[in-house]
């Protein structure tokens, strides 16, 4: 049996990231969230600030950009994002072989799929009302900019994870737990977790 490994995927606003982060605490094991992209970049010998703007996003068949640089991990000549996932799906393999972790994003549950990993997929989710009155008050938005945020990010995360997986994002076949935010605290959702992690 491999590692066990927690995949969190999550509505924007819904509290996966606090989770996330609060569970790695309780646990003691890393999670792994924006530092993919730090990994991937240095694993392709490419800088990070080609990479970002690709971060966790589908490729637009209309507009994008190719990578033309890095070292022979790199699939030149495709899209941007096309090359950071695929940098990413080899540091994500690399991290579940050798550690117990977290991963946040980046699809990781599917791309864990066929590993001996221990998995523990979860999605984390909330009434979109809740979700935006969360981001107003967490980083002081109007409702209309809060609403905004979260209907692009939510469709910009919907399409990342599709457009990768094949499988529709947020259905509660594709995860082993799915927690409504609203009815389950920050607190609440870690212990949840927690225990099902030690039970794997």
């Amino acid at each position: 049996m491999g590692n066990k490994i927690i995949c969190i995927g999550r509505e924007f606003g819904s509290g996966g990231h606090e989770i996330g982060l609060k569970l790695s605490e309780a646990l003691g094991i890393h999670a792994y969230e924006k530092d993919i992209l730090h990994l991937a970049a240095r694993y392709g010998e490419l800088r990070v600030e080609t990479l970002e703007a690709a971060d966790e996003q589908a490729a637009n068949p209309m507009l994008f950009q190719t990578v033309h640089e890095g070292n022979r991990h790199v699939l030149r000549g495709l899209p941007t994002s096309e090359v950071l996932f695929d940098l990413q799906c080899h540091e994500i393999r690399r991290i579940a072989a050798s550690e117990s972790a977290i991963f946040i994003g980046r699809c990781a549950d599917s791309v864990l799929r066929d590993t001996d990993a221990q998995l523990l997929r979860v999605f984390i989710t909330a009434p979109f009302n809740f979700r935006v009155q969360r981001k107003m008050l967490l980083e002081n938005l109007s409702a209309g900019k809060a609403k905004h945020l979260v209907k692009l990010m939510d469709k910009q995360r919907r399409r990342y994870y599709e457009h990768y997986t094949h499988q529709r994002w947020g259905d509660p076949k594709n995860y082993d737990l799915v927690i409504d935010s609203s009815v389950t605290s920050v607190d609440e959702a870690v212990a949840l977790l927690k225990r099902r992690y030690e039970e794997l």
